[in-house]
């Protein structure tokens, strides 16, 4: 299990390729934004081509890359998948990927019903299942959990936090983090967003992070990627039932 890693600062082990891994799959996840018209939502007068919108998520996404790869030996946090087990943890961990999954989808498909009417006049943002599952699977995994939650947890050690207290804090305030993070498409689609509807977005994002958080403490980041891809892909099944109304 991810949880059981030392911590013990004399004993730091960073394997370079796994920093290599995550940058690489981190940008790939990044690469899939290609796929998303962000450009319909800036202003007419700023002509910008979609690649330039990708720099910033991109080194983001390296930064944090490399903040979880130096952080994770100090809090136990990182990767299950090349222990020597193969497959095995992942599979170990698998009831707990599909309930978290599933619970995340109903999130979603919960938020898409109650906001409805809210983005019913709104410019529509076709963003499509690669993208979601690439960017929104692995990219913001790496971001937020890998990198903010392992880096926040690695300052509540350093400042003699317990490692319960010191993750369940880095998970709520990385949770917060991506959450609040999600405001800047809301602002662009809604131009007066209402009180209900920041809040709709604040915790239909919040209590998801969570879950992702848990399973990386649990299980490794691989679990996490999983479950927020696979509510991903169960959401975007329940649209295509007509559960949702995108």
């Amino acid at each position: 299990m991810a949880n059981t890693a030392s911590i013990d600062n004399g004993a730091i082990r960073r394997d370079p390729r796994l920093l290599v891994t995550m940058i690489v799959l981190g940008l790939a996840g990044v690469a899939t934004l290609a796929l998303v018209p962000f450009e319909t939502l800036l202003p007419p007068e700023i002509d910008a081509p979609r690649w330039m919108l990708l720099i910033q998520p991109a080194i983001i996404t390296v930064a944090c890359a490399a903040l979880g790869w130096w952080a994770g030996p100090r809090t136990g946090l990182g990767a299950a998948l090349g222990g020597g087990e193969g497959l095995r943890p992942i599979l170990r961990a698998m009831p707990a990927i599909v309930a978290i999954a599933a619970a995340v989808a109903l999130i979603l498909v919960t938020y898409g019903v109650a906001t409805q009417d809210a983005f019913a006049v709104t410019p529509k943002l076709d963003i499509p299942l690669l993208a979601r599952l690439g960017y929104g699977g692995v990219s913001e995994e790496i971001i937020a959990r890998w990198g903010l939650l392992t880096g926040f947890m690695a300052l509540g050690l350093r400042l003699r936090r317990t490692p319960a207290a010191a993750f369940w804090i880095a998970n709520s305030a990385a949770a917060l983090l991506f959450a609040l993070g999600h405001f800047g498409a809301l602002f662009a689609l809604v131009a007066d967003p209402s009180i209900a509807l920041m809040l709709a977005v604040l915790l239909g994002n919040l209590v998801p992070a969570m879950g992702f958080g848990w399973l990386y403490r649990q299980h490794g980041i691989e679990s996490a990627m999983l479950a927020h891809g696979g509510a991903h892909a169960l959401f975007a099944i329940s649209a295509a039932a007509g559960l949702v109304p995108w």
